[in-house]
């Protein structure tokens, strides 16, 4: 199935504007297609770089999940529950900066990382990757490390009240429910294995 995949296939791409001020910036863009057509395109820029992040989904030894509770200005609800999560740093592993934002969000830390999911952020409009990572035998070692401008609260819950969560409609973004969706779907396949609680 091809469908104009290979006519469509990006050839160059020439900058022709970059806007930076702050966290955000826009790169404007021409691209060529291999069919011979030129567009325009925007792209968003975090910290002058994609933007490229993590989601973890972290399970402690007695199958619990930890959640976070953040403020979420943007959105109308303002407050969202959800998965640690964050930017990867410059020259940054996508599998350290998992490691770095669980300890810091939440003083969690594990040995057992997975990627089980990765996708574009918006690739309309963004080059940003996100990973989803499942972190299993997760133990708290330190208190929490919070950038300044972050507000994040978290706790344990059990495997039906992570449903509850996410049937109520309290994960807002798209990172979060498909990370969510993820783990349902690779449980109802057996490709998870959660450790049995002693």
């Amino acid at each position: 199935m091809n469908v104009g995949f290979d006519r469509f296939r990006v050839l160059s791409r020439k900058l022709l504007s970059s806007y930076r001020n702050g966290y955000i910036g826009i790169d404007t863009f021409v691209a060529t297609l291999a069919d011979g057509t030129k567009k325009r395109y925007e792209r968003i820029m975090k910290r002058n770089r994609d933007g490229d992040a993590v989601v973890i989904i972290p399970v402690t030894a007695a199958n619990r999940f930890v959640v976070t509770v953040e403020s979420r200005p943007n959105t109308d609800e303002g407050v969202a529950w959800g998965f640690p999560a964050g930017m990867v740093d410059e020259g940054e592993s996508f599998e350290i900066a998992a490691i770095r934002e669980l300890e810091e969000e939440t003083g969690y830390t594990t040995k057992r990382l997975f990627p089980i999911e990765n996708h574009y952020q918006d690739a309309g409009c963004s080059g940003a990757k996100i990973k989803i990572f499942l972190a299993l035998d997760c133990v708290r070692v330190k208190e929490q490390k919070l950038d300044e401008s972050e507000r994040i609260s978290f706790d344990e819950v059990t495997r039906d009240e992570l449903d509850e969560i996410y049937e109520d409609g309290k994960m807002l973004d798209a990172n979060n429910k498909l990370a969510y969706l993820t783990l349902c779907r690779k449980e109802s396949r057996n490709e998870i294995q959660y450790k049995k609680a002693s």
